[in-house]
Formats: C-alpha cells, sequence, structure tokens
C-alpha cells in the first residue's frame, strides 16, 4: 500500500484514462479507429466495447508493472564508483510521466473514434516532445545512479564527469523537447524528434567521454 501511495499521480491519471473512456463511451460508433501507420493512416479497427477501453487497460497493466519493479536503490556503478540512492521523488515522476502518456494517447483514439480528424503520429510528436522537456529539465538535479540520467561508465565513474554532462544534456534533451513539439503541432511526424532526440543522447554520451578523459580518467584519474 506505501508503494501505492507513492504513486499516487500515476494512478489518478489511469483512473481519468478509464473515466474519459466510460463518459464518452455512448458517443462512439460501434467500430472505431485504433492504430495508424507511421504516414499517419488507419489501419486497425475495434468494437468501441475493447477499442474504447484497450487504452486504459494497457495503462493500468504497464503502470502496475513499474511500481510493481520500483527500484528501492540504485544498481551498483559498473566502474565500481560509489552508488547512490535514487531520491524518493525521481521514480514516480517517471512513472507518473508515462501515466500521462497513456492519458494523451486514449484521449487521442477517443477523438478520432467520434470523428475529429486526428494525425495520431503528429500528436505523438506532440506527446514525446513534451515528456522530452519534463524529464530533460529534472535532470538538472538528479544525482549520481544507475537508473535515471545519462548512465555511461564515465558518468558513473566519476561525480564531476556526472556533473557537466548532465549539467549540458538537460539543455540539449530540453530543446530537443521543444523542437520535437514544435515539429508535431507545425504537422511534422515522428522522424524529425527522433531525429532531435537521438542527437541529444548522442552528444550527451559523447561529451561524457570527453570530459572524462580531461579529468585523467583514461590515465586512472577517476573518483
Amino acid at each position: 500500500m506505501r508503494k501505492l501511495g507513492r504513486h499516487w499521480l500515476a494512478l489518478t491519471l489511469v483512473a481519468a484514462a478509464f473515466a474519459t473512456s466510460i463518459a464518452l463511451y455512448p458517443r462512439l460508433p460501434a467500430i472505431i479507429p485504433t492504430h495508424w501507420n507511421a504516414a499517419g493512416v488507419i489501419n486497425g479497427w475495434m468494437p468501441k466495447a475493447e477499442g474504447a477501453f484497450i487504452g486504459p487497460g494497457l495503462a493500468l497493466v504497464i503502470i502496475l508493472f513499474l511500481i510493481l519493479i520500483e527500484p528501492a536503490q540504485s544498481p551498483p556503478a559498473p566502474t565500481g564508483g560509489d552508488r547512490e540512492r535514487l531520491p524518493a521523488r525521481y521514480y514516480p515522476s517517471i512513472v507518473a510521466t508515462v501515466a500521462g502518456i497513456c492519458l494523451y494517447a486514449t484521449v487521442g483514439v477517443l477523438m478520432a473514434g467520434m470523428g475529429w480528424h486526428m494525425d495520431m503520429p503528429s500528436h505523438a510528436a506532440i506527446g514525446l516532445g513534451l515528456v522530452m522537456v519534463v524529464t530533460g529539465n529534472s535532470l538538472r538535479n538528479v544525482p549520481r545512479n544507475g537508473v535515471v540520467g545519462v548512465r555511461t561508465p564515465w558518468t558513473l565513474a566519476n561525480e564531476e564527469v556526472w556533473r557537466r554532462t548532465h549539467r549540458l544534456a538537460r539543455w540539449l534533451f530540453v530543446l530537443a523537447g521543444v523542437f520535437t513539439t514544435v515539429a508535431g503541432v507545425l504537422g511534422e511526424k515522428l522522424a524529425p524528434g527522433l531525429i532531435a532526440i537521438g542527437a541529444a543522447a548522442a552528444i550527451s554520451v559523447s561529451y561524457s567521454y570527453v570530459i572524462w578523459r580531461r579529468l585523467g580518467g583514461a590515465s586512472g584519474g577517476s573518483a
């Protein structure tokens, strides 16, 4: 029960997804679209009795699974560095973010079922971009751990490498998220956003190695 209490926001968002499906159920036709291809063309339908609740149902399963596997402590750093506990607020925030995505997707499917024109790949880009903005901004305070953040052998081995890497990664992921969101609003699909996010990740990883080398890690100077 204590675990469930820590995840009250995620569970509330899942309940909101179910409530939305129940509220809009009478307005749905007998068959509703439930899947779109990368070009935004509908290629999957379900009877509304299933389609209206598949999103909330999957959200419930995913969130309960994430709660079940919640780490009490981050795993040891692979380089042998000191390990630190992941602060209690971080993991529930991650789970709540996942629940928020599920709610967003549920609303999109229901609106499409009611006849709204929904460019789902663009909406997916908007959702992904907003998630990147939120999670990227949270990197500024996350301590060294093996669960959340830019976890490379070099950041986990050295506190200063971790700090500098995440100072840069925060802005890279926030900018990538803003770009992805704007691209979705302008009607672009996921591809531009995924490229931006991938670039942010690649630069962050490369930067962690460069900083590690500059601090003498290659010659045994890591902490």
